[in-house]
């Protein structure tokens, strides 16, 4: 008669322990991934603080804003000007958004000058 060997092998009990172990882990990393992905600032926010830097540097240089509303790159630009009572010197507030959501603002102080077309 053959002799019967015995197999090692694992249970079911220990295989689902494991699989419920990995899923745990699993799941941490993807929430850990989506916070991290989530709170980091988007590439559209940095383009649009870039661009909002251009324009007042512009501005600043030239004492006065061309159009009210730029669009660039699906971004809506608006410029608004604030009265104040210091003559020469304006206020400007100018805003980013795309599709309703404010993507960032800046505001400038400058001296005004005469635009000459």
């Amino acid at each position: 008669m053959a002799k019967l060997t015995k197999l090692e092998g694992s249970t079911l009990i220990e295989v689902l322990i494991a699989m419920v172990i990995i899923m745990v882990v699993f799941t941490l990393g993807i929430q850990i991934f989506n916070n991290v992905l989530y709170s980091s600032p988007s590439p559209k926010k940095i383009q649009a603080q870039q661009q909002l830097d251009a324009f007042a540097k512009d501005v600043k240089r030239l004492g006065y804003i061309e159009e009210p509303e730029v669009m660039v790159d699906s971004i809506l630009y608006r410029f608004s000007i604030d009265s104040n009572d210091t003559p020469g010197l304006k206020h400007l507030e100018i805003k980013a958004t795309q599709r309703d959501m404010q993507l960032g603002q800046i505001h400038v102080l400058y001296q005004s000058k005469q635009h000459e077309e």
